[in-house]
């Protein structure tokens, strides 16, 4: 392994913003064939009559949802619009395309999340980053190429592995209902309710209030804190709003929850008549697949969000098996949900697998 140092990114490279003029409506204006790169990392924003750069240049995404993502343009001539910056090197010897791999996870950690994600140069100037070093104190360039083509490799297999594991979620069992049993088809949107959880239950007004009942945020496997009163006492469906948005949990007992994670409650009229396991297992390859925002590096994490609005506005059709008298067939829909429940665990833990693969780190 070659020998490295910590230096700070401000001491590597110094920023360059992008020129706000480059609108929608000056692109028309000066309609060209060099490509201006905004905030957006996908699809092309505009292009103009003239390039204000002709060589390589890293660059990163300051606002939006895809704050924090790099991008290395290589193009012939370009131009920066607003939300985007460039890394512009202070230093010799340094391959921009080792820095992209290095900075990427880094620049993704520090990503300032709220209504609209953001991040700029003063928040990761002083972070340190390791740097091959020759033993004359020169940046071994010879070296950072090295480390880039290890790091490509190893970017191009896991993205191998993500495209899997994206299909394998994707792979939604749909039971043909149709054939099985006869169905009876209800809108979402008639038979529950979205409750908004309390913004006001932070980790500090929590240990303000410290007890034995769970407060339920984004995560979507585990209570982020504990109260001494609650909001919800019975079994509900509850999916996240954001983080990874769209996955459903069944909570049971006596619970709360934040700004972060809504309830779902059965209208009285359906209550006794709809299993609220089959409506979990139908639902959330649907909230999933319609979530917003942006994956996380390497699939591990990521920044989506959902709510009741986009919800309701997608006015979702259920299928409900119903019995030869026509009424909603409780015991069939637990029956179904059963099924679900084991594909489901088949298909985690093949996500697992491959998941471990997917965190598998070049040691520097």
């Amino acid at each position: 392994m070659p020998k490295t140092i910590n230096v700070k990114i401000g001491d590597l490279f110094k920023p360059i913003n992008g020129n706000s003029k480059y609108t929608k409506s000056y692109c028309n204006d000066h309609s060209g064939k060099y490509v201006v790169y905004t905030g957006t990392t996908i699809g092309v924003f505009g292009k103009v009559d003239h390039a204000d750069y002709t060589e390589p240049n890293l660059t990163f995404t300051t606002d939006g949802e895809k704050a924090g993502t790099l991008e290395y343009i290589q193009d012939e001539g370009y131009c920066i619009g607003g939300h985007r910056t460039i890394l512009k090197p202070i230093k010799d010897n340094l391959y921009m395309v080792y820095f992209k791999y290095i900075l990427q996870p880094v620049f993704y950690e520090n990503v300032k999340r709220g209504d609209v994600p953001s991040l700029h140069f003063n928040r990761i100037k002083n972070i340190e980053i390791p740097v091959p070093i020759k033993e004359e104190g020169i940046y071994d360039i010879n070296s950072q190429k090295e480390m880039a083509e290890k790091h490509e490799t190893v970017y191009l297999l896991k993205r191998k592995l993500c495209k899997k594991m994206k299909e394998l979620e994707s792979q939604n069992v749909q039971l043909n209902l149709e054939n099985d049993v006869p169905t009876k088809e209800l809108s979402l949107n008639d038979i529950i309710k979205h409750h908004n959880g309390n913004s006001k239950y932070t980790i500090e007004w929590c240990n303000n209030n410290i007890g034995d009942i769970p407060v339920y945020s984004a995560n979507n496997n585990k209570p982020f804190a504990y109260m001494n009163s609650y909001d919800y006492c019975g079994r509900y469906l509850t999916y996240s709003k954001n983080g990874c948005a769209g996955f459903i949990t069944i909570i049971d007992g006596k619970f709360s929850i934040n700004g972060d994670r809504c309830v779902i409650s059965i209208i009285d009229k359906y209550k006794e008549t709809i299993c609220i396991d089959y409506l979990k297992w139908y639902l959330e390859p649907i909230f999933r697949a319609n979530k917003k925002g942006r994956m996380g590096i390497n699939g591990k994490n990521e920044y989506t969000k959902i709510n009741s609005t986009m919800i309701k506005k997608l006015d979702i059709k259920v299928p409900f098996p119903i019995n030869n008298e026509g009424d909603i067939d409780f015991l069939k829909q637990k029956e179904l949900a059963n099924k679900y429940a084991t594909i489901d665990y088949i298909k985690n833990e093949i996500n697992s697998k491959i998941n471990e693969l997917v965190q598998i780190k070049i040691e520097q």
